[in-house]
C-alpha cells in the first residue's frame, strides 16, 4: 500500500520533456477498459463510472480550469489556473488529501461519495482524477502542455494552483518548471517546512477539529507561516462576524501576495441552520470559541 501511494505522488523527472503521453507512433495513449477493470487504485463506484464513461475520460478536454474566486485576481493583473480533482477517497482508494483525517475534513469529502457524475464539474473532476491515477504520464504531459501555453500568454502574471480540491505533493513536478509561479493551500505542515522552491508558495490550512490540529495550526502561525482559517459563518443575519484581526482571504485567492499573516475564509455553501448545528461539533471550521483557544495557544508560544 505504501509503495502504491509513493508511486502516485512521485513525478518522473527523468522522463523525456516532450511526448511523455505518446506511443511510438506519436499518437496519444488512451486508458483502456482492461486497465480500468484490473486496477486496484479506484473505489468500486468510480471504477464502474470509468467503465461507463471511457470515451469521455479519453477525450481531449483540458485539466486546468478556474473559479469565481480565482478570477477575482484578474483585477490585480494575475491570471490563475486551477486543478480540481476529486478529494480524499471519493475516487481514489488511497487518499489524495494526506491531512484530511487528522484535520476533520474527511467526512465532508465523503458525504456525497455515491453521487459521482451528477454535475459537469463533478464529472470533470472525476475524469481528471482517473487520468492522474491510471495514466500519470499522460496526466503530467497534459498538465505541462497546458501550463506552458498559458505561460506563453500571461508570462509572470500566470499563477497555477494544482491542489484546488486535493492535497498532493506536486513539488517534484513544480521543480521542473521554475519559470512558472505555483501556489497552494495545504493541511500537511511538514510540506511547508520542507518547501525549498522559490516558485512555490504554500499557505497552511488550519483546523479546529481537535487539540492536535489546533496545536499544529498554532505552530504554523508562531513559525511565521501564512495561515488560512475557515470560519463557520457566512456573516448572515444572526451569525457571528469573522474576527477583525484576521486578513480577508475571500477578496482574492492571490495568497502569494500576502505576508506572514493569519487570514479568514467564510463558510461557502450550506445554510444558516446547518452552520448553527455545527457550532458545538468538532470541525475544521473555526468558531469564536475555538478561535479564542487558538489565540491562547499562540500566546503561550
Amino acid at each position: 500500500m505504501k509503495m502504491i501511494c509513493e508511486a502516485l505522488n512521485t513525478y518522473n523527472t527523468n522522463a523525456p520533456r516532450k511526448g511523455r503521453n505518446t506511443n511510438n507512433t506519436g499518437q496519444h495513449t488512451m486508458i483502456t477498459l482492461e486497465q480500468i477493470e484490473s486496477t486496484t487504485l479506484l473505489q468500486t463506484n468510480a471504477q464502474q463510472w470509468a467503465i461507463d464513461n471511457l470515451d469521455y475520460i479519453n477525450s481531449k478536454l483540458p485539466l486546468l480550469g478556474s473559479s469565481l474566486k480565482v478570477e477575482k485576481g484578474e483585477k490585480e493583473g494575475y491570471y490563475t489556473s486551477i486543478l480540481y480533482l476529486q478529494p480524499a477517497n471519493k475516487v481514489a482508494k488511497i487518499t489524495l488529501c494526506a491531512g484530511a483525517k487528522l484535520n476533520g475534513c474527511l467526512d465532508d469529502c465523503l458525504i456525497s461519495s455515491g453521487q459521482l457524475g451528477m454535475s459537469v464539474a463533478q464529472r470533470a473532476a472525476t475524469r481528471r482524477t482517473i487520468i492522474y491515477l491510471l495514466d500519470s504520464a499522460r496526466f503530467y504531459a497534459m498538465l505541462e502542455s497546458e501550463i506552458e501555453k498559458r505561460h506563453a500568454k500571461y508570462g509572470d502574471k500566470l499563477a497555477v494552483r494544482l491542489n484546488g480540491t486535493s492535497d498532493i505533493d506536486f513539488s517534484a513536478f513544480i521543480a521542473t518548471m521554475p519559470h512558472v509561479r505555483f501556489y497552494d493551500y495545504s493541511k500537511v505542515y511538514r510540506r511547508l517546512e520542507r518547501n525549498g522552491l522559490s516558485n512555490y508558495d504554500i499557505t497552511y490550512s488550519g483546523s479546529a477539529y481537535n487539540d492536535k490540529a489546533l496545536a499544529i495550526t498554532a505552530r504554523a502561525a508562531i513559525k511565521g507561516q501564512r495561515v488560512a482559517l475557515a470560519f463557520n459563518t457566512a456573516e448572515r443575519k444572526g451569525e457571528f462576524k469573522m474576527p477583525s484581526n484576521v486578513a480577508d482571504f475571500d477578496t482574492t485567492d492571490l495568497r502569494f501576495l500576502d505576508g506572514s499573516v493569519v487570514g479568514g475564509l467564510k463558510f461557502k455553501g450550506g445554510s444558516v441552520a446547518k452552520r448553527a448545528a455545527m457550532m458545538d461539533k468538532a470541525s475544521f471550521f473555526f468558531t469564536p470559541a475555538t478561535f479564542d483557544k487558538l489565540n491562547n495557544i499562540i500566546a503561550r508560544g
